[in-house]
């Protein structure tokens, strides 16, 4: 019995992310759909001081980009997914996510503010904004 109940235990262990055991649980997680040359949606919310996932998953069969400046500058992140991030000395400068790809940025945002951000592939107009609380 005492063996059944640890080898339980040790399969439960190896099923949870390591996310979870490092105490990521209250990791906010926002996804960003691009579909149509649209950020949907086009306006999120976030919160100052919270450690945050945020997704963008380019639904579309072009390149996309997500370019916010202002809100990644001078802050400690990881870009995962199968986007191309650019960085400048000043820290992420934009994300080139391919069609059908995902670009997840981790970090926590700093300060309190509204942050355009875009897309600046030619000839796509699209725009949207991060609000941090």
């Amino acid at each position: 019995m005492k063996g059944t109940v640890w080898l339980i235990g040790l399969a439960w262990l190896l099923t949870v992310p390591a996310s979870a055991l490092s105490g990521d649980l209250d990791m906010e997680s926002i996804t960003v759909e691009i579909h149509g040359r649209m950020f949907i949606p086009d306006r999120i919310t976030l919160h100052a001081g919270r450690k945050t996932a945020l997704r963008f998953r380019n639904h579309d069969t072009e390149l996309h980009t997500v370019v916010a400046k202002e809100l990644f500058l001078g802050v400690n992140l990881n870009v995962g997914g199968n986007g191309a991030p650019e960085f400048s000395p000043d820290g992420l400068t934009r994300v080139i996510i391919p069609p059908d790809g995902l670009a997840e940025i981790q970090f926590t945002p700093t300060g309190a503010g509204t942050f355009p951000y875009r897309c600046d592939m030619p000839g796509h107009d699209m725009r949207a904004v991060i609000v941090v609380e």
